[in-house]
């Protein structure tokens, strides 16, 4: 996967994302680790998707 040509929103999630993979002592983001990122940004309107569906 190139980094680079990624959304800058998602560059983001995955930085997020990062931070509590290490801190269980995963060896690989998994998208439970994204997912969590990804609801934690007040800005990115995930949580506000999915609470609508």
């Amino acid at each position: 996967m190139r980094f680079e040509k990624l959304t800058t929103k998602f560059q983001q999630a995955l930085g997020d994302a990062q931070s509590p993979a290490l801190a269980h002592d995963n060896a690989y983001i998994e998208p439970s680790h994204l997912l969590l990122a990804m609801l934690d940004d007040s800005e990115g309107g995930v949580g506000s998707l999915l609470a609508r569906a």
